[in-house]
């Protein structure tokens, strides 16, 4: 799911894909989880999932999700189907 739907980014091995969901460590003491929209040539765009204001971050700070994270993701990405009252 993490690597799902990415496609190859045009960039050094170092940058994630467009599409991929990475963590970003820039803050310490919390990583903020998000999807890799854009790179510009020196920082990468990312959104949350889910939605919401999107960010830029160094390549150099940003890792690949643990399976934690992973699940967090396909959860709040997760559409909710709609039930009639």
């Amino acid at each position: 799911m993490c690597e799902q739907n990415a496609r190859p980014s045009p960039t050094p091995a170092r940058v994630p894909g467009i599409g991929t969901f990475m963590a970003d460590d820039s803050v310490e003491g919390a990583s903020r989880l998000g999807r890799v929209t854009a790179w510009d040539g020196r920082l990468c765009h990312l959104r949350p999932p889910g939605g919401g204001t999107g960010w830029t971050a160094a390549p150099d700070m940003l890792r690949p999700l643990t399976k934690e994270e992973c699940v967090l993701v396909r959860t709040l990405t997760r559409p909710v189907p709609w039930v009639a009252p």
